[in-house]
């Protein structure tokens, strides 16, 4: 069994590690808890104010990969930058304009397709921790 497992083949970075371990648990949350995820976002549609919240808390994660990290030399660590740099936009947007994201929930797309959040997620948290 130990043949079979190559731990070689894991990402060694703390940071891959921490947002590969993250993404992916969170993909398998979207499949596992969905019902609870689809009333999430049914409370987040019906309370524009937990705009801000995410946005609070979206931030300062996204800043510090940002800052901190600023590792472009491998595929992970460029997805992982690219992330960082989507969720400070994400951040702004939830904070300097909540009604965007409230109208796009709106549309109804993020119930139908929450499915592929998950399978996103998984992809992208394996991805982090092995390539």
């Amino acid at each position: 069994m130990a043949d079979m497992i190559n731990v070689d083949m894991i990402n060694t970075d703390p940071f891959l590690l921490f947002f590969g371990s993250f993404y992916l648990v969170l993909g398998l949350s979207l499949f596992f808890a969905a019902k609870h995820w689809h009333e999430f976002v049914k409370l987040f549609i019906e309370n524009d104010s937990l705009s801000l919240v995410i946005g609070i808390m979206s931030l300062p994660i996204s800043l510090f990969v940002i800052f901190f990290y600023n590792n472009w030399e491998t595929l992970a660590s460029t997805v992982l930058m690219v992330l960082g740099y989507i969720g400070f936009v994400k951040a702004v947007v939830l904070l300097l304009r909540p009604i965007w994201m409230q109208r796009f929930l709106n549309m109804g797309f993020i119930y139908k397709y929450m499915w592929l959040d998950g399978l996103s997620g998984v992809v992208l948290g394996l991805a982090l921790l092995l390539l």
